[in-house]
């Protein structure tokens, strides 16, 4: 019986296969890293807009005009008439050397009050992956719907 060996062809195929599966399971990986991300700072800016409506139920006015009041109005003791706070609480490493409340990619969120695209309210955004944007972005994780000026589900 004569000794066989792969052949180079074989080796080849074997090789393209295995490079072709590592590539598969990393780009899963990536995926839900990514959804994972999103799905945290959905989650982040509805805790934020919960906490913003309890301020505002109390005082009858909306918090701060930027990340860094509206979460010093929110976390700290205050002498508002009628706060009853705090309202949300975080842990240090959630906030950047400012002060400012961060998303899940380490970048602060945007909070401008009075609101641009809520006119009535507030708008509260984050640039999302790839940390650019005016909450019109692609990516951008916002609380308005697109083109209504009313403040979405998340």
């Amino acid at each position: 019986m004569k000794n066989r060996g792969f052949t180079l062809m074989e080796l080849a195929v074997g090789v393209a296969l295995a490079a072709l599966l590592i590539w598969m399971v990393a780009n899963g990986v990536h995926q839900a890293k990514k959804n994972a991300a999103v799905a945290k700072t959905q989650a982040q800016i509805s805790g934020l807009v919960t906490a913003i409506s309890m301020y505002e139920m109390d005082t009858e006015y909306y918090p701060g005009e930027n990340n860094k009041t509206l979460i010093e109005a929110l976390m700290a003791d205050s002498e508002v008439p009628r706060w009853n706070g705090p309202y949300i609480k975080m842990k240090k490493n959630a906030l950047n050397e400012n002060g400012e409340y961060l998303d899940a990619w380490g970048n602060a969120f945007i909070y401008t009050n009075p609101g641009i695209n809520n006119m009535s309210s507030y708008d509260l955004y984050s640039k999302g992956p790839d940390g650019k944007g005016d909450g019109s972005g692609e990516d951008d994780i916002k609380n308005w719907r697109e083109g209504s000026g009313e403040e979405s589900d998340i």
